[in-house]
């Protein structure tokens, strides 16, 4: 499964580093939730995916395996998972891709 996830230089280098780290907030909602933001496509700052570096996240897991972490909004033409950083780090490839747009 290949995934999407959109960051700064600054956060690039420390992820290449030493892989993803949870982000807490509540994301519209009353409640706290952690984790790490993926996408079925590549967002940009439209979809509130802000930064100039964009990686693809080969994901060794099978979808019913992440269905769990999907945030589902009527109307969007994309999927968004909130995955933890450890499930991410310890189970998918990433590559850096070059493109600062997103393609739908």
């Amino acid at each position: 499964m290949i995934l999407y996830h959109r960051t700064t230089r600054q956060n690039a280098e420390s992820i290449a580093k030493d892989g993803f780290r949870d982000a807490t907030g509540t994301y519209f909602t009353n409640q706290a939730f952690s984790g790490v933001w993926v996408s079925s496509v590549p967002l940009d700052a439209n979809e509130g995916a802000c930064g100039d570096v964009l990686f693809e996240i080969t994901l060794g897991l099978p979808e019913t395996e992440i269905a769990d972490y999907e945030w589902v909004e009527e109307g969007k033409p994309y999927r968004e998972w909130l995955m933890p950083a450890a499930m991410i780090n310890t189970r998918a490839t990433l590559k850096r891709v070059s493109s600062t747009t997103a393609a739908f």
